[in-house]
């Protein structure tokens, strides 16, 4: 029964780690590389080599990702009308690819399962949700900058090696201090019950 239970819960944590890549998918790199390629050859006359126009709607950034929604949205328009000089006539493989090459362009990582033409498959690729996790995974790590520290202690430099003269930033010498004036420990029962007077220290030569 235990090594039943152990094996129930390896299960389901390789399930749960396998779900927590949600957004490493949807097309794979093989796809977006020749999808570059048909794009350059089909459509970066029109829609720029970086995919920024302006000769045709750019293809580039979170408002395109939305504006379409999904991959399926995105096929259903450029496997119909797109190139307009042979709308429809590049087959399906190639709007996929080049889908998979715009999804990578704006962020989204590929992943091991290539992008198929199923219509429920397509429809289940959230182009937003998928650009803007991929671009922030690999995106990375922020430095946190140190904080500012307080003004290094000038070295202790003897002045035997600096000639008697002082270091710029050192500490600067001065008078040894005067010691503060002290009362004679002497018990009243030899001064008749009264204090002895202060005695000032002698000046520093």
């Amino acid at each position: 029964m235990p090594l039943k239970i152990t094996h129930l819960a390896i299960v389901a944590l390789t399930a749960a780690l396998s779900g927590g890549v949600a957004h490493a998918g949807g097309f794979t790199a093989d796809q977006a590389a020749a999808g570059e390629t048909a794009y350059n050859s089909n459509c970066a006359q029109c829609h720029g080599k970086q995919l920024e126009g302006p000769d045709a709607p750019g293809l580039a950034g979170p408002d395109v990702m939305q504006n379409w929604a999904t991959a399926g949205g995105l096929y259903d328009f450029i496997h119909v009308a797109m190139p307009p000089s042979a709308p429809g006539q590049l087959g399906d493989e190639t709007y996929l690819n080049i889908i998979a090459y715009i999804m990578k362009f704006n962020g989204a990582q590929p992943g091991d399962e290539p992008m198929t033409a199923d219509a429920d498959k397509l429809a289940a690729i959230s182009l937003p949700e998928e650009t803007q996790a991929g671009a922030a995974a690999a995106a990375p790590a922020t430095e946190t900058a140190p904080a500012a520290t307080t003004a290094e202690a000038a070295p202790a430099v003897p002045q035997a090696f600096t000639w008697g003269k002082q270091l710029p930033g050192g500490p600067t010498p001065g008078a040894t201090a005067a010691p503060a004036a002290t009362t004679p420990a002497v018990p009243q029962a030899f001064t008749w019950g009264k204090k002895l007077p202060t005695v000032a220290a002698p000046a520093a030569n």
